[in-house]
């Protein structure tokens, strides 16, 4: 396929793939595309045109077994980044980066650069009644904002169309700086005891809890099914089978492309470009 229509980061992007995809299909590890990647091989068959990086979930036995083992079939200058090691990775799901280029990080309060990444997520499960589904939302919620006030410095303000409760939570620890000095480790912690309780095997539930849209990426596995493949620039990569399903939850009308001001999410730009 030819890729002049691709930027430069999608470029590397599709470099740093290529070993991990080799690495999912030799160990037959589960995976799906995830959101904005999903999305992308829906409605373009790639990457969407302004989007600077590939997210792919793993259910959770599994992601602890490509945590084990990717480092050891990447080349040097790609690194595994995880929450559980010494790196100053500070997000709760893992990543795969290219030490050789950096983006910069324009939306947050503290000036940072991130090398060149694709996102790995952990899908988890969820209890299978509502009520103590209800309660483990809520604590993993109230966790979460807890770990995002802790490092306030590096979250995206300027990511759009956040919900007015996150809104006001911005705001008042913009005013107060409440919690934001609090021990992010402790917080990630308690994040991976509570993501962890309920195991996928006995589980009705896939969840991307740590994604960017929370609960709303909680489907039954009935709509993951056995998964399907999609076309993806190079690549057949799988999705949830009932992709419709997964995408309108997400996006609602998601064949329309969003307005300028919503398409960079990250805020990032290639450094020295």
């Amino acid at each position: 396929m030819k890729h002049d229509n691709l930027s430069k980061v999608q470029l590397m992007i599709l470099e740093v793939f290529k070993p991990v995809y080799q690495y999912l299909q030799d160990n037959q590890i589960e995976y799906y595309m995830l959101g904005g990647t999903l999305l992308g091989a829906i409605r373009h068959e790639g990457f969407i045109p302004w989007d600077d990086d590939m997210d792919i979930g793993i259910p959770r036995p599994q992601y602890e077994k490509f945590l084990q083992e990717i480092q050891a079939v990447l080349p040097e200058h790609l690194k595994l980044e995880t929450y559980y090691d010494e790196t100053p990775h500070h997000y709760y799901f893992s990543r795969i980066v290219d030490t050789r280029y950096a983006l910069e990080r324009l939306g947050s309060i503290e000036a940072r650069e991130e090398n060149v990444w694709i996102d790995i997520f952990p899908l988890d499960g969820m209890p299978n009644h509502a009520i103590p589904r209800k309660i483990h939302m809520f604590r993993l919620l109230a966790t979460r904002a807890m770990y995002h006030i802790s490092c306030f410095e590096k979250v995206n303000l300027k990511r759009p169309n956040r919900p007015l409760s996150e809104r006001i939570v911005i705001k008042f620890v913009q005013i107060t700086g409440f919690g934001r000095h609090g021990d992010t480790r402790k917080k990630l912690d308690k994040l991976d005891r509570l993501l962890k309780k309920y195991p996928v095997e006995k589980s009705n539930y896939f969840v991307n809890f740590m994604g960017q849209y929370k609960f709303k990426e909680m489907f039954p596995k009935t709509i993951y099914g056995d998964g399907a493949l999609y076309p993806f620039e190079d690549y057949q990569l799988m999705g949830p089978k009932d992709y419709d399903a997964v995408l309108t939850q997400l996006y609602g009308d998601y064949m329309t492309p969003p307005s300028d001001t919503d398409k960079n999410a990250h805020a990032a730009v290639l450094k020295d470009e």
